[in-house]
Order: structure tokens, then sequence, then C-alpha cells
């Protein structure tokens, strides 16, 4: 396939990203990126942020809140976190997944748009259509901080407490135990890169290109407007990143 390199790991940039290259990219042939996010909470584009995030949390400790452009629930990412993107006219997450049982892992498709290995959750994805091309984009889980992700995402919805955590650990799992093949995350990434592009081309963004990404992150991605938006509009596709 295709591919970008996006080293950000800003969550505002990131979201623009996507939606700047589902609305610019030529995909007569998909196109896929693999990135990470700091600290952060993402919310689903139809998602009240104050009802589904722990906001006095992630401002005390410096978790940034972003909304992407597609539809589903609160996700926490940080740098032992990875992310992709695939764009094209029938997206889908099927090459990602290849790509980890290629790496040995046993990984599964499920009906809710997850990513199960040995029954728990190692991925949630989401998509967006837009005109005659569509995003699918999502989280692989390889050492993430369940406790701080559990309270990042604890609201009175949620009705988490300290046996949440126990609850959210017993239906997710980080992929580290089942690659010790790799050192830290960057060799994983390195290595699904590798398989998911094969010997295609790198597409690299313009000068220009850039800026109208940043300007979008500026204008929209990081404005309170978005973060906090009610939303009555409920056109957003996809379940859990």
């Amino acid at each position: 396939m295709r591919y970008l390199i996006n080293n950000s790991t800003d969550p505002h940039f990131n979201m623009a990203l996507d939606e700047w290259c589902l609305e610019h990219l030529d995909v007569s042939v998909p196109v896929f990126y693999l990135w990470r996010n700091r600290p952060s909470v993402i919310i689903g584009l139809n998602q009240d942020a104050e009802a589904e995030v722990n906001i006095e949390y992630i401002e005390k400790h410096g978790i940034t809140l972003a909304r992407r452009v597609t539809g589903g629930g609160a996700v926490y990412h940080d740098l032992q976190n990875m992310n992709y993107s695939i764009i094209g006219h029938n997206a889908d997450s099927t090459p990602f997944v290849n790509a980890l049982r290629t790496l040995g892992v046993d990984a599964r498709l499920s009906g809710r748009n997850d990513i199960f290995v040995d029954g728990k959750k190692v991925s949630g994805y989401a998509r967006r259509i837009w005109k005659d091309r569509e995003i699918v984009h999502g989280t692989l889980m390889y050492d993430v901080d369940i406790e701080t992700l559990t309270k990042a995402l604890d609201t009175p919805s949620s009705k988490l407490t300290q046996k949440g955590i126990a609850s959210v650990r017993s239906r997710v799992t980080n992929l580290k135990d089942y690659l010790p093949q790799f050192r830290n995350l960057d060799e994983l990434q390195n290595a699904l890169h590798e398989i998911m592009a094969g010997n295609d081309t790198e597409i690299v963004l313009g000068e220009n290109d850039i800026k109208e990404i940043r300007a979008l992150s500026d204008s929209k991605f990081s404005t309170r407007e978005w973060l906090f938006r009610k939303v009555a509009d409920r056109s957003g596709h996809g379940d859990e990143m």
C-alpha cells in the first residue's frame, strides 16, 4: 500500500491530518499511515466531552482533549498506543489485521469494529465516508497505562470506580506480551509499516499541504468550539477507536 510518514504526536494536528487526507489525497489506490499521540483523550464526532471525559482529571495531569472526525466512543491514547489510518474507496481494517497475523498474533475482527486477541480487545476502529471515499482509523494498545485510561474516562455516566479498573483489565489487553520479539513499540511499528507498505511508494506532503493541515488544526481541531460543541447532527459513522 502507498503510505505517508507521520511523526507528529500532537492530537489536534493528527485529527486535522485525517480530515485533510480524506478530502485531498488521491486514493485511487489506498493509502495508510501509522502514528501516535502524546497522552490524550479522543472523543467521537457526536459525543459530549463533559459527559464522557473526566475534564478535571485530564487538565490536572496534562492530558490533551481532542475530537475526531468519526463516530464512536471516547478513548485514551499515550505514546505506548499506536494508531493507524487507511483511506481509500473501500477502506477497511483488514490490511492492519493481516499485518498483525503475519507477526504471529492471532488477531480477529469483531462485528463491533474491534480487534480481539485471545478474546480481549486490543484495538477499536471507526470510519467516516466522504463523497466516494472513506477513512478507517484505529488504535493498537501496546503497553498503555490502563489505570490512567480508566481515570481519564471516569465520569458519573461511565460509573467507573476502582472496581472499574479491574473490569477494564478483564476486557482489554496490551499486545506487548504477545510480541516478545520486539523490544519496544518503535520496533513493532516499523515492522507493521514494512509489512503494510510492501514495495509501494511514499507520498510526501508539500510545505503548502502541511501549512493547510496546521491551519485546520488551529482554526478547528484545537478550538473550544470544536472540543466542547453540543452535537445534534448524528452523521458520524463507526465505533470506538
